[in-house]
């Protein structure tokens, strides 16, 4: 199930300060009330936060230190839209990428960002407009500086390769944006979530009339928000992953339908490469989703659809002369992120796959996730691997190109089904167990009984 963060954010909610505060909350405030919608300034960054955080982001991790994700905090975008409702042709003119931090311990602090807003406020008996202003408000974690006027990470290090590589531009009309890289090394792999409207607070009193309620839907972004009657009132995000969390083990069944078995030790197995289908690896977050609490991925431009019918393949980088690929994403040496141990490094010395379970990403655990974005499209796993064994006797190499054996390369494809799914889906977590199948080549003799014949007489002629 998906984790859910609620946060008090920036329209209302980090707990709303106002210049006079009323006892009778049912009533509406004074319209002509400057209304913040924040608090103090905080102007600490913390540690760096260069294409956000790795890790998991969880609610206390936005709250306890330390945490690059308390450090970082989260973004948020808002557009002031005047008396009209959002639409493409809105800009964000009321927060661009603000980041919103928590100050304060676990189980008490408060919300805070700097510059202040504050609510418009065109509404009220001594207002000349009657004008029932709107803001829309999009949220996203962990926050990443940017330069505004491009929408780049801010900063001379080169982050294009994973993580949040960026947001839209500040003059850009339409949805915010937020484009991200996967990477398959676990210390590199965000968690990219996105705010929308919890199933709890989807009404909203306005300062037009306190007794009515704002109705908002539950699972999309606060879109169209009317000032809040009170300074009690709280806007909240329910923060949702956006990706799919996927951790995937291997490991050899020899001789059998488990892991029992042990290898013979003249023999390894080294995997050449994975192929998935049904996730990409890059891609951009529109914060503005269509359908409730379902990420909406774009293309890594952020102009169309994201791509499907792909199919993502990690390499082993060995240079072992059987590369052969006249297409350089093909290459066989190119490393985006197998586990060391269960690839060949030219030297043999490597363990390879064993009836042990081991991450097919990260040496360090076997249950270490990275996170990828979802297509929509089937789950298909296609692994090719090397069964090698020294063998002094034969004339051929192993992968090494120096120790006799035999290397027999071998490649398996499986569709992947989860319960009643084959797809992969946003803020769920799936774990592919690949177990190598491993039949030992087993010879058998045996020696048959001499059969005697019935002895024939033959007469041969006498010597002359």
């Amino acid at each position: 199930m998906k984790t859910k963060y609620y946060l008090m954010t920036v329209a209302a909610a980090l707990a709303l300060a106002a210049c006079a505060k009323q006892e009778q909350t049912v009533q509406p405030e004074e319209a002509t009330a400057e209304m913040a919608v924040g608090f103090d300034a905080y102007t600490s960054r913390g540690v760096d936060t260069k294409a956000g955080p790795a890790g998991e982001l969880t609610t206390s991790g936005f709250k306890v230190s330390p945490s690059a994700f308390k450090d970082a905090g989260f973004g948020v975008f808002a557009y002031y839209t005047d008396n009209n409702d959002y639409d493409s042709n809105s800009v964000p003119n009321f927060m661009y990428n603000q980041q919103v931090k928590w100050n304060g311990n676990s189980t008490s602090g408060k919300w805070e960002y700097s510059p202040v807003k504050y609510w418009p406020n065109e509404y009220g008996s001594n207002a000349i407009s009657d004008d029932r202003d709107k803001v829309s408000f999009f949220a996203y974690a962990p926050w990443v500086a940017v330069v505004p006027s491009t929408g780049k990470i801010d900063g001379t290090v080169d982050l294009t390769t994973w993580g949040i590589t960026g947001v839209t531009r500040n003059t850009i009309t339409g949805d915010p944006l937020v484009k991200y890289m996967v990477s398959f090394d676990p210390t590199k792999s965000v968690d990219l979530v996105w705010g929308v409207v919890p199933a709890a607070s989807t009404t909203w009193n306005t300062i037009y009339d306190g007794d009515t309620e704002q109705t908002m839907v539950a699972g999309k972004p606060w879109a169209n928000v009317e000032r809040p009657a009170t300074t009690a009132q709280t806007l909240k995000f329910d923060f949702n992953h956006a990706l799919s969390k996927l951790n995937v083990q291997i490991d050899a069944f020899v001789d059998g339908t488990d892991a029992t078995n042990a290898l013979a030790t003249e023999t390894r197995i080294f995997v050449r490469s994975i192929t998935f289908s049904g996730f990409a690896i890059k891609g951009a977050l529109n914060l503005n989703n269509q359908s409730a609490n379902t990420a909406y991925w774009k293309d890594y431009a952020g102009v169309d659809d994201l791509m499907t019918g792909e199919e993502v393949t990690i390499f082993d980088g060995r240079k072992d002369g059987k590369e052969g690929a006249s297409d350089a994403t093909a290459s066989n040496e190119k490393i985006l992120g197998l586990n060391p141990v269960i690839i060949s490094d030219n030297g043999n010395t490597q363990v390879g796959v064993t009836n042990a379970a081991v991450n097919l990403f990260d040496s360090a655990t076997a249950t270490t996730p990275v996170y990828v974005i979802p297509t929509g499209d089937p789950v298909k796993v296609t692994i090719v691997y090397d069964v090698e064994t020294e063998d002094s006797s034969l004339a051929t190499y192993l992968s090494d190109g120096k120790t006799f054996g035999s290397s027999i390369q071998n490649t398996i494809s499986k569709n992947v089904t989860f319960g009643t799914s084959n797809k992969f889906e946003n803020g769920k977590a799936y774990t592919l167990k690949l177990h190598l199948g491993m039949n030992s080549v087993k010879l058998e003799a045996e020696v048959t009984t001499w059969v005697p014949e019935t002895a024939s007489d033959t007469d041969l002629p006498a010597n002359s």
